[in-house]
């Protein structure tokens, strides 16, 4: 049977979405850190030696014609998920990202990241969420 084993997560939600804006350059590479969550694998739960951990991010953002860009979720630094988005007119969208990690046992910090691409800004507004919830149990993998 499943079992939580841990749940991190974070979620910024502006006043007015409309007016608080993240811009994030129009400088290939540039990026910015939408969100963190952090879990907790420990070793003295039993459940903890078969686990996963489920991410999901939420964002929305106005793109201009021709932009393109990368969504990225890292563990500890490294990218574990990588996503490329173009869009060839402007844009108003909302993403939702999902991923299942792998990670051994200890504690595990995730961040949901987007990268630009191109020499375009790119407008982010909220709500901007990202969650990490740690399964284990017998038949979690």
């Amino acid at each position: 049977m499943a079992t939580n084993i841990s749940y991190g997560s974070q979620a910024k939600i502006p006043l007015d979405p409309f007016n608080t804006v993240t811009t994030v350059a129009g400088i290939p590479g540039a990026g910015a850190g939408l969100a963190t969550a952090q879990v907790n694998i420990s070793p003295a739960n039993p459940a903890s030696f078969s686990s996963r951990v489920e991410l999901n991010g939420s964002f929305s953002l106005t793109a201009l014609a021709n932009s393109q860009f990368l969504v990225l979720i890292r563990r500890a630094g490294v990218d574990i998920y990588s996503s490329f988005f173009r869009f060839t007119t402007t844009t108003d969208i909302q993403l939702n990202v999902q991923w299942v990690d792998g990670p051994y046992i200890g504690i595990h910090n995730y961040e949901l990241v987007i990268q630009n691409d191109s020499n375009l800004p790119i407008n982010l507004f909220g709500p901007i969420s990202f969650t990490a919830t740690a399964i284990g149990g017998d038949g979690v993998i």
